[in-house]
């Protein structure tokens, strides 16, 4: 069974992604209305803050949905440390051909703001220019990341 994923932080970089779990059926660029990216969780592996949605009633999260496999789905549990230091939510995004249900990952322990590592941040940066966002988003995502 295929599901849709949500990226928002470093797994929007194709080739990050594509280390993580192979490849993928799909994918499109998609935003989430009603949340924020916060750093607010430190990664060893990253040597820094890692990115984190919250609610927000004005926010919108910019990213990219992935179809893939349920077992791929897994692979990525493990890699983002369910339940330990993520957890899945179930989540509704926008794409330009409509809405879609889609898993995410959330932080379980915020520990409230972690600066993001040079590396993390170019990899999302990365991942979003992959995805055709423009300067305007990047400058977005940059501002976060200053402050949490």
């Amino acid at each position: 069974m295929c599901v849709w994923y949500f990226a928002y932080g470093a797994n929007l970089d194709r080739e990050m992604l594509r280390r993580i779990i192979g490849g993928w059926s799909s994918e499109k660029k998609a935003w989430l209305r009603g949340f924020s990216i916060k750093f607010d969780a430190y990664s060893t592996s990253w040597r820094g803050g890692v990115a984190d949605i919250v609610e927000d009633p004005e926010g919108i999260v910019y990213g990219a949905v992935y179809q893939l496999e349920e077992e791929q789905l897994k692979t990525l549990d493990r890699y983002e440390g369910v339940p330990t230091m993520h957890a899945r939510r179930l989540v509704v995004v926008e794409t330009e051909e409509g809405q879609l249900e889609a898993v995410t990952y959330v932080v379980s322990n915020p520990r409230g703001r972690v600066a993001p590592s040079q590396q993390y941040l170019a990899s999302m940066i990365r991942g979003l220019r992959q995805h055709g966002y423009d300067e305007k988003v990047i400058a977005l995502v940059r501002k976060a990341a200053m402050k949490g």
